[in-house]
């Protein structure tokens, strides 16, 4: 059984700023792959949602995933 992913506001923001990154900056072939290991991941998430840990609040598994482009001040991922 395939569960499905919810996508915080910052994760689709910070999703579509690596993508308008690689797009100005990258070749298209760079963008797919980004896009295609990022839909592996989120894949693999859905169908082991037990390996994540359980929420009673929102009765749900949680799993973070971070888009973070690694030349940002390490200090403001902690407001993420």
């Amino acid at each position: 059984m395939s569960y499905s992913v919810i996508w915080s506001p910052t994760a689709r923001i910070t999703y579509y700023h690596v993508l308008e990154y690689l797009n100005e900056k990258w070749t298209v072939k760079e963008i797919e792959a980004f896009i295609s290991r990022t839909e592996k991941v989120i894949n693999y998430i859905c169908e082991n949602p037990l390996l994540y840990p359980y929420s009673k609040e929102s009765d749900t598994h949680k799993c973070v995933v971070v888009f973070w482009d690694n030349r940002q001040d390490p200090a403001n991922l902690l407001y993420l």
